[in-house]
């Protein structure tokens, strides 16, 4: 699992890094290879915090709102399999 750190932007503002490799693979940026200038497409992607220490990052051109954004299941209480 990759892990990802916080970045100032503009002084102003905080950001978070994500992998370029799979930036790329949701063709949301191109170049940057051999001296290409680097081009990000326009995407707006909506950060939700659902818990404490937890945000879930979606893009908007991919998914409805707000049905996607109830609490994702990774956060959810485990439940038993078995009972003793």
């Amino acid at each position: 699992m990759a892990m990802n750190q916080l970045v100032s932007i503009g002084g102003t503002s905080v950001g978070v890094t994500l992998p370029m490799a799979e930036l790329r693979d949701e063709q949301l940026v191109s170049g940057g290879t051999g001296g290409e200038p680097l081009e990000i497409e326009e995407t707006l992607l909506r950060v939700e915090r659902f818990d404490r220490g937890a945000w879930q990052v979606v893009r908007t051109d991919e998914h409805e709102f707000p049905a996607y954004m109830e609490r994702p299941a990774f956060c959810q209480q485990a439940q038993p399999t078995v009972e003793a």
